[in-house]
């Protein structure tokens, strides 16, 4: 300070440098743990549309509606997370009550619609059927 006359130029100069530094260290930290919760989100989001999946084909199964298990009706039936998106699904039958459904899905971060290098992921799953 000089005297009664307040700050100089040069003080508050340098205040105001020290504070931006900080704000955008700050704001950069903030950004960083949001993408680091996003990740996070999203893992368990997946995993909570991945069990919604087993669940209905499970169900499909169980009543011996094997036909209507297509990606139309996945889709339409289950409810995904935003990106994941289901590529295909193969049923392939065991013996009467046994059936192997691999599902193909991809988790689409770039928005392209296609399932690209390292987004694609194969779940393989086995349901047996009730009998009376």
């Amino acid at each position: 300070m000089t005297g009664n006359k307040g700050f100089s130029l040069l003080e508050i100069t340098v205040v105001m440098l020290v504070m931006g530094l900080t704000i955008t260290a700050l704001l950069q930290m903030f950004d960083w743990s949001q993408m680091r919760y996003s990740d996070i989100s999203r893992g368990w989001q997946k995993r909570a549309g991945l069990t919604e999946l087993r669940l209905w084909l499970r169900d499909r199964i169980i009543h011996s509606e094997s036909e209507k298990i297509t990606v139309a009706n996945l889709v339409q039936a289950i409810r995904l997370p935003t990106g994941l998106r289901i590529a295909g699904i193969k049923l392939k039958p065991h013996n009467d009550n046994t059936w192997f459904i691999t599902v193909d899905y991809f988790d689409d971060r770039n928005r392209n619609g296609n399932p690209d290098p390292g987004e694609s992921e194969t779940r393989l799953f086995c349901f047996r059927g009730r009998t009376a």
